[in-house]
């Protein structure tokens, strides 16, 4: 990852385009990240030079390889067969997560090869849309999402208010996994005013739009950094193992927590009471199949109860057993010592991801494991000049 990347002209204007349309579709249709971020990867794979894969992506492999295996056995597939009712994508998870991992890996890998220029110039822009989406997130919270109501009505797709308050709050996930890589490259250039002004946006939105999920990711993360800083390189040990327990531990810490949860949703709301059900509920039926799994989308087995455990560590436990929570705990083990190396603004984004996939969405969901590829670019771009991970000759 270290010589020229071929085709960078063209490379560089791809990620130019994706990086500024990133902000843009976090606040107008988070969801549309599913389909502008796999279009990148799609046309960047012409200057794309496969490399043998490090081990983060070998232990992804690995885990693909397994939840692929576990198909055979799903019981979402298997009253008619793995490839039955191919029009509907939402049963087709197994094909979507090959493609993601590929394309993903095609859109980190031109990256990570890009000309510092290009980086440093895509490093401008992710600030400039990094503030502005904190700016409009905060006033859409203030004001009741009323620029956002008056886009909708002028395009003749008006809609319920709370519909827009969740459509625009779904902007927070993507701000908080921002928020880090960019806070870090603001201050750096000595734009304080415009790191403060992204902080009290990112902090404030969530609480303003009622996602309290980014709200805790990004405490979440400043512990992390925190943590980069005091205890230096030992810090990626204690977070990757700190995060490898939680994934091994999930449902049996949620076993031993059945009381506090029925307490604690007598107290936190519909919502929050729904979610603590789900959570004890797929720790339950983990016991049922507790080394191997109920199979990749083995959580719609038990539809219309849940679509899925929105935790990623229960879900990987319930679909894919011991196995499958072993090698993403290698997998997050290895991706802390990976992020290390980038500096402490690359372990709180990996932190920040963790902590809101273990409180929301299906760990499968495209849009969200965009959102990880692109997680990763930002921790790049925030790198340089700090640990540059290009030669000087990229330059040229």
């Amino acid at each position: 990852m270290t010589r020229p990347a071929t085709g960078a002209p063209y490379a560089s204007w791809i990620f130019l385009i994706l990086f500024v349309l990133t902000p843009l579709t976090a606040y107008l249709w988070p969801f549309g990240l599913a389909a502008f971020t796999p279009i990148a990867a799609i046309l960047l794979i012409p200057v794309f030079r496969p490399e043998r894969p490090g081990l983060v992506w070998a232990a992804l492999l690995a885990l693909l390889i397994y939840a692929l295996v576990s198909v055979l056995w799903s019981p979402v597939f298997a009253d008619q067969g793995v490839v039955s009712d191919y029009a509907d994508a939402e049963r087709q998870t197994w094909a979507k997560v090959v493609l993601n991992l590929g394309l993903y890996a095609v859109l980190v890998g031109v990256a990570a090869r890009l000309p510092v220029r290009t980086m440093r110039r895509l490093a401008v822009i992710f600030m400039v849309g990094a503030v502005l989406l904190s700016a409009v997130l905060a006033f859409e919270g203030l004001t009741g999402t009323r620029l956002y109501h008056l886009l909708t009505t002028w395009s003749g797709d008006a809609m319920r208010p709370d519909l827009e308050r969740r459509n625009v709050a779904q902007g927070t996930y993507s701000l908080a996994l921002m928020y880090w890589p960019a806070v870090t490259l603001l201050l750096r250039r000595g734009w304080r005013r415009a790191a403060l002004l992204l902080t009290l946006g990112a902090f404030s939105a969530p609480l303003l739009l009622g996602t309290w999920a980014p709200f805790v990711a990004l405490i979440g993360g400043g512990v992390a950094y925190w943590l980069v800083r005091v205890l230096k390189d030992r810090a990626s040990v204690v977070i990757g193992a700190s995060f490898a327990a939680v994934i091994l531990l999930a449902p049996w810490v949620v076993l031993l927590c059945e009381g506090l949860f029925d307490w604690a949703g007598a107290r936190l709301g519909a919502s929050w009471a729904a979610r603590l059900d789900i959570w004890s509920f797929t720790a339950e039926q983990t016991l049922r199949h507790p080394i191997f799994g109920w199979g990749l989308d083995g959580s719609r087995a038990f539809l219309p109860f849940m679509l899925h455990p929105h935790s990623a560590p229960l879900q990987i436990w319930l679909e894919l057993g011991l196995v499958g929570a072993v090698l993403l705990a290698v997998v997050w083990w290895l991706l802390i010592q990976r992020a290390g190396r980038l500096g402490p603004q690359a372990v709180a984004a990996a932190a920040t991801y963790f902590v809101i996939g273990g409180l929301s969405f299906g760990m499968w969901q495209e849009w969200w494991l965009g959102l990880a590829a692109l997680t990763a670019i930002w921790c790049m771009a925030a790198n340089l000049g700090v640990e540059p991970n290009f030669e000087p000759v990229i330059e040229a």
